[in-house]
């Protein structure tokens, strides 16, 4: 039998709060926007349950973003990478879905002609870094790049949060984390550091894990 509660992530250090999505999935957030994932098999054609490995970086996207996101890193056709938007050497609270390399699509009678260049940004939307109800977590793991012919999975998008609770809470009551605010809104409190990326709690990685590209943030 599963077991979707809290209690699993009881002995892991550094948790600073636990998530469920709708599907019954229950997640332990760290300070440094790092999450381990305590999968749930329900309602997916994947019923393999029990914990993930630790993300390299979890951002929370309300769903008219995460469907911005998922439909270009997903879209098989183009070579794509999701990164942090960067001012000043400070995240802004955005991230940005940019081109991989070159994409050409020429005319036809099913549309017009489509250059883009390697570094363009074809989508730009506000993120958080702490779970929020009506948010969904997006995990990367290793590499935020999603190359042609790929449907990025090395990124996970969650399904949508219906409760948040601080570690060692004993009800299950939906409780919005830093008072319901908007992603990408300035009171934000940001705590990324551009030279650290967590190990992310107590289930180790292989030594052949890569953390990728997104030590940008």
């Amino acid at each position: 039998m599963e077991n979707m509660g809290y209690d699993v992530f009881g002995d892991m250090p550094d948790v600073e709060s636990m998530f469920r999505t709708s599907r019954g999935s229950t997640y332990a957030h760290m300070p440094d926007s790092t999450t381990i994932r305590n999968r749930s098999g329900a309602n997916h054609s994947d019923t393999t349950t029990g914990l993930q490995a630790p993300s390299t970086k979890t951002l929370y996207m309300d769903p008219k973003a995460t469907t911005a996101v998922g439909s270009w890193i997903q879209d098989e056709s183009t070579a794509t990478k999701l990164v942090p938007e960067m001012k000043d050497g400070k995240f802004t609270g955005y991230a940005l879905v940019q081109m991989a390399e070159d994409h050409y699509v020429p005319p036809s009678k099913f549309g017009p002609e489509i250059k883009r260049k390697a570094g363009d940004v074809v989508t730009r939307v506000p993120v958080a870094l702490k779970p929020a109800v009506g948010l969904h977590p997006v995990e990367i793991y290793g590499s935020p790049e999603s190359p042609k012919g790929s449907k990025a999975r090395n990124i996970h998008f969650g399904n949508q949060i219906t409760e948040v609770l601080p570690k060692g809470s004993a009800r299950s009551m939906p409780i919005p984390i830093g008072g319901g605010y908007r992603p990408g809104q300035d009171t934000i409190q940001h705590s990324l550091n551009p030279l650290k990326l967590a190990s992310g709690g107590s289930v180790k990685m292989p030594n052949n894990y890569s953390q990728g590209s997104w030590k940008l943030i």
